[in-house]
């Protein structure tokens, strides 16, 4: 494998950044609170417990019961953050979130950690690779993705004011930002990391900083100029941005999700409604289980690192 600019841990994306981020909105928005599934400790919750432990809840491995605790919280006015793990978030607690949250339209967060490859060693019951499918297809729900740190701790803050059920889905942790500075961020408006009319990568999550390694890369080996659209938001989806993308004539859409529901339906079937002619590919998790593995072996031999969209973009081009 090439060498990285960047550096990635097996960690989930709990960054100090984002449980600082979570207590400091705590702090002025009283109606907050944190219910937890037995893993206060390891996230985003664990300083906004210990800060304001009459406002934090842990169920203990519950996840059913601790859904449809939030929904009777946001019943009561409050604003309930959920943690657990993204797959049991997404299928073990998944009539509660249907019925007892996204039926009503309530404002409940579900903040779940492991998704996709994220906890590769742990294997196929701790991997969520469903979870965009399940929640997306879901009649409410929004559905959003952070690049690094600095983006979920923004995306906290538009959680505040967003209407509905909404999932937060975090994955591998990542030790540098994808962009430079403060800007502004916008739930279902998706950002350009890098721009390009030659082609198109629409990702999200962590592929997006694999995605800009490979637009750096085949801008300095061929001279092509790669769009990088960070689809940070799942649901409600930027089509315009999709369509844009797709008049480039080239577009490899990429996530660390089944190939099969996430991103890459979602962005084709866009593609297809706008009636656009376009080279496409859906590159993510195989459509069957895989041995234990870690978590950067497994996205470079599924081709959704820097190589793999390196290679897929330089054969379309």
């Amino acid at each position: 494998m090439a060498d990285m600019t960047f550096n990635i841990t097996n960690r989930d994306m709990t960054a100090d950044a984002g449980v600082m981020k979570l207590a400091e909105l705590g702090a002025v928005h009283e109606k907050i609170v944190t219910v937890d599934a037995d893993l206060q400790n390891i996230t985003l919750s664990n300083i906004f417990a210990k800060r304001f432990p009459d406002r934090a809840f842990d169920l203990g491995i519950a996840e059913q019961n601790m859904v449809s605790f939030a929904a009777g919280l946001a019943h009561e006015g409050f604003m309930p953050y959920t943690f657990t793990m993204a797959p049991f978030m997404s299928m073990r607690a998944c009539e509660q979130v249907r019925t007892d949250c996204c039926y009503g339209q309530l404002p409940v967060r579900f903040i779940a950690t492991g998704a996709g490859y994220s906890n590769g060693i742990s294997g196929a019951t701790h991997s969520a690779l469903e979870d965009v499918a399940i929640f997306t297809s879901m009649a409410g729900m929004s559905v959003i993705e952070p690049a690094d740190d600095v983006q979920l701790c923004k995306m906290l803050e538009a959680s505040v004011l967003w209407e509905g059920p909404l999932y937060i889905r975090l994955g591998t942790r990542l030790t540098e930002s994808l962009y430079e500075g403060d800007y502004d961020y916008k739930i279902g408006k998706a950002m350009i990391a890098h721009p390009g009319d030659d082609g198109a990568f629409i990702v999200s999550g962590v592929v997006a900083h694999y995605a800009l390694e490979a637009a750096k890369r085949l801008k300095a080996d061929l001279g092509a100029n790669i769009r990088v659209v960070d689809m940070h938001t799942l649901k409600p989806l930027d089509k315009e941005a999709i369509v844009s993308a797709a008049k480039t004539g080239k577009v490899i859409a990429a996530q660390d999700h089944n190939i099969a529901g996430g991103l890459g339906s979602l962005a084709g079937t866009a593609i297809a409604e706008a009636g656009i002619a376009c080279k496409y590919q859906v590159l993510g998790c195989p459509d069957h289980f895989v041995p234990l593995a870690t978590t950067p072996f497994l996205y470079h031999i599924n081709h959704y690192d820097a190589d793999g969209l390196y290679e897929a973009m330089k054969a379309m081009l």
